[in-house]
């Protein structure tokens, strides 16, 4: 299980991170720790890799005392992919979309080479995965629909 963000900030761009392993422009994200949720996580992955510290943005779907809440992501991807250290296998990636609380990068991570927010229009101009630009696109509308009624 891995966790990811697409974090927004409010003059319209994305924060991507540049991985050193794969070479591709990528929204920062990993693996769920022990005794995290996939939201702590993807927040958590955003300052290991940028510095920056994110909001998730959504709702509550219910809230009882007896349970214990987790923000629902905004979308759920599941992806081949293959590692030297596990070889091949599939991720399930919980995204969650996000506002930046700061803009400030500090690159802290060493499978990051490089951090920068990107304009959502040129996105599709870097070398990313083939699915990211449309997703972020797509993570735009929803979080300017999901501030524009008032949230």
């Amino acid at each position: 299980m891995t966790a990811s963000a697409v974090v927004f900030d409010d003059d319209d761009r994305v924060l991507l991170v540049h991985h050193r392993k794969i070479g591709l422009w990528l929204y920062p994200g990993g693996h769920v720790d022990p005794n995290e949720t996939p939201a702590e996580a993807a927040v958590r992955e955003v300052v290991e890799e940028t510095g920056v510290q994110a909001v998730v943005l959504g709702e509550p779907g219910f809230v009882h005392p007896a349970v214990r809440w987790h923000a629902s992501p905004w979308a759920v991807i599941e992806m081949d992919v293959t590692d030297s250290k596990v070889g091949a296998h599939q991720h399930i990636d919980f995204v969650y979309v996000c506002r930046a609380a700061g803009v400030d990068l500090a690159v802290r991570r060493e499978e990051v080479v490089g951090a920068r927010w990107v304009p959502v229009a040129d996105v599709a101009e870097l070398c990313t995965p083939a699915e990211l630009p449309d997703l972020v696109v797509a993570a735009r509308q929803w979080a300017k629909a999901w501030r524009g009624s008032g949230r």
